[in-house]
């Protein structure tokens, strides 16, 4: 009972929320033109770049409605906002209230979104992703497959267009100053175990976040399978796609065995971990706070690059039993404005916008081409005098066949960045193929949502339901007290009324 008023509490959160946009004109805010064409946009917080008039910095909506003024002739206006969790937004998109024309959810959200009739399909290609788009991301997103309300087999690449992309992983202190035991932290991070050991308590952090934590956890629930299907691939006796299928189907497993092992094994884990956190793991694994954070890797990259401003060095890996690559990207919910939409899909997919967003906000753009080639290489390739030092890191499975050429104008077939650092942030934005091939896309709970989320209740509920008894407590002591103190100064009045 307590469960169910809890997701109904959020749910009606999420109306509150919602109406309070209700007889608003989307057409009259932010502009004066009743002809523009309004634009709403809702994407995930600092996911975008934005306009920074202290750096000169154009954002990319602003860049959008400069664009179409230019190429168009037209006014257009961007109204964006953004949301914290997947599920918020979800929530939000049910509620209706504002009607958005542009979301950006990842892949098992896109897959509900898709299976409860909430999208517009596209209307054909988007010219720059067909023509910029990384062979791996449509190899692998476009072909991710799902049905509709109705039962009808569909495909991603019929809804969605990718924006960014990326693992779950450890980032970490390979050697932080407090660490007594000496406990060698850089081969410990290589399985998710390292989030059972009693050696790391208090010294790692979990994601608030139900998709991710739950399926590490069924990771580690099912190690044993997991490593001989390893050396089943091994031997020779799995291919890499049948051994990467075995991942993905363990590590989407719900059914209601999978599920009491998931809540015993997390219940384990809650009592190791330091805290569950969403966004401020990236400044605490800076500070100190504790040795490791459970993270995506674009958020690695950001709090690789301000430990280095602070002189420390953290690291990121994928443990060796398999993780999610997960994927986000742009789709229209139902009565989207489909033909201005699409054009500012395509405009993201413009690779020279696409190396601006992810040069702002750390992640990995799902396009390639020329633009992000350059910008990879920029950040990445090694002086000429560290050649030497350095290790050829291969990214060709994710750059072939998008129109790079070379000085000369000649088509590039390989592309190899020299580093002389490995699991940094080159690795947290381009996973090698090795880890590529054990890295597997989250689906959505499908009919055992429900029973997914009490158990994601009980588990976070636990920990603070000794407060919550405690104050209750006295709360009720104190009515108690209130109460019989108010029955006894009535029966101190009636008797003294008695002695008169």
């Amino acid at each position: 009972m307590i469960n169910k008023k809890y997701i109904s509490l959020s749910a009606i959160i999420a109306i509150c929320f919602s109406l309070s946009s209700c007889g608003k004109d989307p057409a009259e805010e932010g502009t004066t033109d009743k002809n523009a064409i309004v634009l709403n946009v809702y994407n995930c917080a600092d996911y975008i770049c934005e306009t920074d008039i202290e750096t000169d910095t154009i954002g990319t909506m602003d860049a959008f409605e400069a664009y179409c003024k230019e190429e168009f002739g037209k006014v257009v206006k961007i109204n964006y906002s953004s949301f914290e969790t997947l599920e918020d937004m979800f929530n939000q998109i049910k509620a209706g209230g504002v009607q958005y024309d542009l979301i950006c959810p990842s892949e098992y959200m896109i897959d509900k979104l898709i299976m409860n009739d909430m999208l517009e399909p596209l209307d054909g290609e988007i010219e720059n992703y067909t023509k910029y788009g990384s062979t791996y991301i449509k190899d692998t997103f476009d072909t991710i497959e799902t049905h509709t309300k109705d039962g009808t087999p569909v495909t991603f690449k019929q809804y969605a267009v990718p924006y960014m992309w990326g693992t779950m992983g450890f980032m970490y202190d390979p050697d932080p100053s407090n660490n007594e035991n000496e406990l060698d932290i850089d081969s410990d991070v290589s399985s998710w175990d390292i989030i059972w050991n009693n050696n790391y308590k208090n010294k790692f952090s979990l994601k608030d976040s139900i998709r991710d934590t739950y399926a590490v956890t069924n990771l580690h629930v099912y190690k044993e399978e997991l490593r001989f299907a390893k050396q089943m691939l091994e031997e020779g006796k799995l291919t890499i796609t049948q051994y990467n299928d075995k991942i993905t189907e363990i590590m989407n497993r719900c059914d209601d065995d999978t599920l009491t092992m998931v809540e015993a094994s997390l219940k384990v884990a809650k009592e190791n971990a330091y805290e569950f956190e969403v966004d401020t793991g990236k400044e605490h694994i800076v500070k100190g706070d504790y040795w490791v954070n459970l993270c995506w890797s674009g958020d690695a990259v950001y709090s690789l690059d301000l430990a280095e401003e602070e002189g420390k060095q953290l690291n990121y890996k994928v443990p060796d039993e398999g993780s999610n690559v997960w994927f986000d990207g742009w789709v229209m919910p139902k009565g989207a404005n489909k033909e201005w939409a699409q054009r500012l899909m395509n405009f993201l997919c413009d690779p020279e916008i696409a190396a601006k967003n992810m040069d702002a906000v750390g992640y990995t753009s799902a396009m390639a081409g020329q633009d992000m080639w350059k910008l990879v290489v920029d950040r990445y390739e090694c002086e000429d005098e560290e050649l030497a030092e350095a290790t050829p890191y291969d990214l060709t499975y994710f750059f072939k066949d998008s129109g790079i050429v070379d000085e000369g104008g000649n088509p590039i077939t390989s592309f190899v960045i020299h580093t002389s650092e490995v699991n940094r942030q080159l690795y947290a934005q381009y996973p090698d193929e090795a880890t590529i091939a054990r890295c597997a896309v989250m689906k959505d709970f499908g009919s055992q949502n429900e029973k997914v989320n009490e158990m994601w209740i009980r588990v976070k509920g636990n920990s603070n339901s000794w407060v919550i008894y405690v104050v209750l407590g006295l709360v009720v002591g104190l009515i108690v007290f209130a109460e019989v103190k108010a029955a006894t100064s009535k029966r101190a009045r009636k008797n003294r009324s008695k002695a008169h």
